[in-house]
């Protein structure tokens, strides 16, 4: 079954808007930033996201990942209404670990996003 599934934005959520963007350090550091295979910096993205539910909106924060090598929140201001080109969300399988005193835990079980790029909706879109 395949774990990652690309959004259709305007289908999903009510609205998008941008709240931040700060570099996603490397786990236990707090002055490198993570990469990606390719050495491209990784960021995490909060926005807030209202989708209909049981016929009325309701928002949520969520957090996307983004790799650029400029912060992708730059030139927006909090609240800006966005659009995440290719939008993605992931599940990462649950699974079972035991740990070294035998334990049994699950593990996983938990969504996640990511985006190649965040625009401003308000701003025209790029030219092809």
């Amino acid at each position: 079954m395949p774990q990652t599934f690309i959004v259709d934005q305007r289908a999903t959520f009510e609205a998008v808007a941008f709240l931040s963007a700060e570099p996603k350090m490397v786990f236990g550091s707090r002055d490198r930033q993570e990469t990606s295979a390719d050495g491209t910096p990784k960021w995490t993205v909060e926005l807030v996201a209202g989708f209909r539910q049981f016929g009325k909106v309701t928002s949520e924060v969520i957090k996307v990942g983004v790799t650029s090598h400029k912060n992708p929140g730059e030139g927006l201001t909090m609240y800006t209404p966005v659009h995440l080109v290719n939008f993605t969300v992931g599940v990462n399988p649950p699974e079972e670990r035991t740990n070294d005193r035998g334990q049994k835990k699950i593990v996983g079980g938990t969504a996640w996003y990511r985006c190649d790029e965040i625009r401003s909706a308000l701003a025209p879109a790029p030219a092809k």
